[in-house]
């Protein structure tokens, strides 16, 4: 247990330092592709730079907050009796270790749990809709209104979106389709899973999110749809529906 809280502090740390980097130096820029890249090595890092064992010079000093933390956590794995500095009153104290790593178990539990909801929901409103399929897009059309969204190979909208703007809503959602937006978000899901205390993993979540936008709002554009025209759409879900495409 020990062991395994080191690893989730220092995935943590991780994230939150490479998180603050890019706030500061990447997220004002405008190359988009390069900035999607930039958060997936984040998450990617966060989580795997922890494993790495790093050997120190000797004269190297580490950061004391870390040491400390390493050494109370290993402490946690080791039985009372091997333990020379455990006084007898320290056993019967409050177990504060086992409380916490009930609450984290708890929350990670709680997320996936809400996560196979939400797929499972998902999966019965794509069976109760209405599917055409062109190709490899899956277009599902729903009887009542929904604001439309991708997922993997799947198109979500409803009725009346195809009928008033359909044109627009499919080239937006199939940019997503085509640029595999939803394989970014599992992955960034996936990390919160195990980070879900932590505000640095939500936050780069909202920052892939709004890149995905856009650059699924660009290649709109550049199929040609007119700006105005669009703008003016997005105005309209702000207001109807509380979200954009």
């Amino acid at each position: 247990m020990g062991i395994f809280f080191i690893y989730i502090v220092k995935a943590a740390f991780s994230l939150v330092i490479f998180y603050l980097f890019y706030k500061v130096l990447l997220t004002r820029e405008t190359f988009h592709r390069f900035n999607r890249i930039t958060l997936l090595a984040i998450l990617t890092l966060s989580m795997l730079l922890p494993l790495c064992k790093i050997t120190l010079h000797p004269k190297t000093e580490r950061y004391p907050v870390i040491v400390l933390l390493e050494e109370f956590w290993m402490a946690t794995d080791l039985p009372t009796g091997h333990d020379p500095l455990t006084l007898p009153e320290e056993q019967t104290s409050f177990p504060w270790i086992s409380l916490t790593f009930f609450i984290y178990l708890t929350g990670l539990l709680f997320f996936i749990i809400r996560y196979l909801w939400a797929i499972g929901s998902l999966l019965l409103l794509i069976k109760k809709s209405k599917r055409i399929h062109t190709g490899k897009l899956h277009l599902v059309i729903h009887n009542r209104e929904i604001s439309p969204f991708s997922w993997l190979h799947y198109l979500i909208l409803s009725e009346k979106d195809l009928c008033e703007c359909g044109k627009e809503i499919i080239t937006h959602e199939t940019a997503h389709l085509k640029k595999l937006h939803s394989m970014d978000l599992i992955v960034a899901d996936l990390c919160i899973f195990f980070q879900w205390f932590n505000p640095a993993a939500w936050l780069l979540k909202q920052e892939l999110q709004n890149i995905h936008e856009y650059e699924a709002d660009e290649e709109v554009l550049n199929a040609g749809i007119d700006a105005r025209t669009y703008q003016l759409l997005l105005i309209k879900k702000l207001l109807v529906q509380g979200t954009t495409l």
